[in-house]
């Protein structure tokens, strides 16, 4: 795979072909994401989603027929669900089901904004609480490299390519960019240091906030941290105090 592959999946659902459209291009522009389906009708909807795995589902409530809490009830496992309506008298429905969020028509973008990033928040923290690995396509030698969380010390951007740098002292180059890259990194463990890399936490052994500097286990010269990452980096490093150095 050229890129990480933990991006949200995501499933479109609304029975007005232009609103889906419009809910398509919006969701394109975020590479955290990645539509996997759109439907009109809510049976088909129901079809693929109980056929292939699907992240997160948004979705129309007032359709012909089944409608959008029938669709939700009828899901097992449930997917994250945003419910979109015209009709301000169904929101109270879609609570009662425990959506994420019900947005009323015409859709405020910013709300969707939230919404998204908190389901992309609950996802997070619970693939930071199971997994301790991920894999990437090596771009040197074509091979599917696992990379261990552990045994990562730093990764470096370099435009569109990110550099893994491991314990061992071997480096594995992916087709991916910083900020695809933080959407899937346990945040328990990295933390960004420069606009340029990101540093596993765990592996840095002295620190500096009055030079701004850090070393890691067995890297000889000192890292630099960009300034507005330096609060950040101080609450990585200290996690049940601030002490400053």
């Amino acid at each position: 795979m050229g890129r990480p592959s933990a991006r949200l999946r995501v499933f479109l659902l609304d029975d007005d072909p232009a609103m889906l459209k419009v809910l398509y291009a919006y969701f394109q522009t975020d590479n955290r994401l990645m539509v996997v389906g759109t439907e009109t009708d809510s049976i088909r909807a129901l079809q693929y989603i109980r056929n292939n795995p699907v992240d997160l589902l948004v979705s129309d409530i007032v359709m012909e027929g089944f409608d959008g809490i029938s669709l939700v009830k009828s899901i097992q496992p449930r997917p994250a669900v945003i419910l979109i309506t015209a009709y301000a008298e169904r929101a109270m429905d879609a609570f009662d089901i425990q959506v994420d969020d019900c947005i009323p028509k015409p859709v405020d973008y910013a709300r969707l904004a939230d919404a998204i990033n908190r389901v992309i928040s609950k996802s997070m923290d619970t693939q930071d609480a199971g997994r301790d690995f991920m894999f990437v396509k090596d771009v040197r030698e074509g091979f599917d490299s696992k990379i261990v969380f552990a045994e990562v010390s730093l990764v470096k951007s370099d435009k569109n390519y990110v550099c893994f740098h491991l314990s061992d002292k071997r480096k594995i180059k992916a087709r991916t960019t910083l900020r695809e890259l933080l959407c899937i990194l346990p945040r328990n463990i990295f933390i960004q240091a420069h606009r340029s890399y990101v540093v596993n936490v765990h592996r840095v052994i002295k620190f500096s906030r009055a030079m701004r500097q850090f070393y890691l286990l067995d890297y000889d010269a000192p890292l630099s941290i960009g300034a507005e990452y330096l609060d950040d980096f101080v609450n990585a490093y200290y996690p049940s105090e601030k002490t400053k150095i």
